[in-house]
């Protein structure tokens, strides 16, 4: 299996792209849109750091009133021992990474999201046979069926290869986990079979702590079975706001996302809308009692057509296998 693996980052030894487009997320009043246009305006991240606050003022999004507020909050953050570089001697005091948008390692299909994050933070391993993935999500309270079929499929596809990419949390999300790091462990997966963790919070407060047993199983002998990545600073809380900003994450490194089961307020329906009306990548759903409130997101993704119904690790297959022109475009 080929990997990528993103050489570690402190202040003194990152590449000056990563530490600039890391000051930039640092930056209070940049998010990732206003970022991208930034950089495409003024043709990196290092040279945004360069510029001028006029040059910022001629941004879409950013005033000239404002721009001489923003230039010194940027320069505070790149600053040598400022923002960007305390945030790398954190992360290097972790093990974990900080992988920007245009560096090696960063997932090819997140880069084409509208709001993809200008940088990752990562425990683990990104490969590049990471690209064939599935998201499974649910409920965070679900039923045994529901734990059940997410474990066993996750575990299926992580077999043919496919990574899996959940958020950790319980439910659905840990059972999917479990399911694939099975596979990967017993070393029965082929070309991939890895599984993926985004949080929703920072590598050095995970959530929920129950969990943390696993997300180190993950990462493990340097990644071999996956990653856990956040595009949320090191120390950032679990918040829930967090929670949904995350979902676009799962949804973007994705072919397609598969909902288990959904209540009808799960907050797994907003990653299932990002990844159909944002993303233009497969939503799946399995059916379950008809009588179960569990069910009824995936019955209502089923009853109103903006889902396909799959039944088990085949049908995913047939759906996933004809998003090859996706892999391609990703990787160009």
């Amino acid at each position: 299996m080929s990997e990528t693996k993103p050489t570690p980052t402190t202040g003194e030894h990152t590449d000056p792209a990563t530490r600039a487009m890391l000051a930039l997320v640092l930056t209070r009043g940049l998010g990732p849109r206003l970022i991208a246009r930034l950089v495409e305006k003024l043709g990196s991240a290092v040279d945004v750091l360069g510029a001028s606050a006029a040059q910022l003022g001629e941004v879409e999004g950013i005033s000239k009133k404002n721009a001489g507020k923003l230039k010194r909050a940027i320069d505070d953050a790149a600053a040598p021992d400022g923002a960007a570089d305390r945030e790398l001697e954190l992360a290097a005091k972790h093990n974990a990474l900080v992988v920007a948008i245009d560096g090696p390692g960063y997932p090819a299909l997140l880069t084409t999201i509208p709001d993809a994050p200008p940088v990752l933070w990562v425990k683990g391993t990104l490969s590049p046979d990471d690209a064939l993935s599935l998201a499974i999500v649910g409920s965070r309270k679900c039923s045994h069926y529901g734990r059940e079929q997410a474990d066993a499929i996750a575990n299926g596809l992580a077999h043919a290869g496919v990574t899996v990419v959940s958020g950790g949390a319980y439910g659905i999300d840990i059972a999917a986990h479990e399911g694939a790091l099975r596979a990967a462990k017993s070393g029965a997966a082929t070309n991939g079979g890895r599984t993926v963790a985004v949080l929703g919070s920072g590598l050095a407060k995970p959530y929920p702590a129950e969990h943390v047993g696993l997300l180190r199983e993950i990462v493990a002998e340097g990644g071999a079975c996956g990653a856990v990545v956040s595009e949320f600073p090191m120390l950032t809380e679990p918040r829930p706001e967090n929670f949904l900003r995350r979902n676009r994450i799962i949804s973007g490194m994705s072919l397609g996302v598969l909902v288990v089961e959904a209540g009808k307020r799960s907050g797994a329906l907003s990653t299932a809308r990002r990844c159909v009306d944002e993303h233009g990548r497969e939503l799946m759903a399995l059916p379950g009692r008809v009588d179960s409130a569990y069910a009824f997101g995936c019955h209502q993704i089923i009853r109103e057509g903006w889902g396909q119904l799959v039944t088990g690790v085949s049908d995913i297959l047939d759906v996933i296998g004809g998003e090859a022109p996706m892999l391609q475009a990703a990787a160009d």
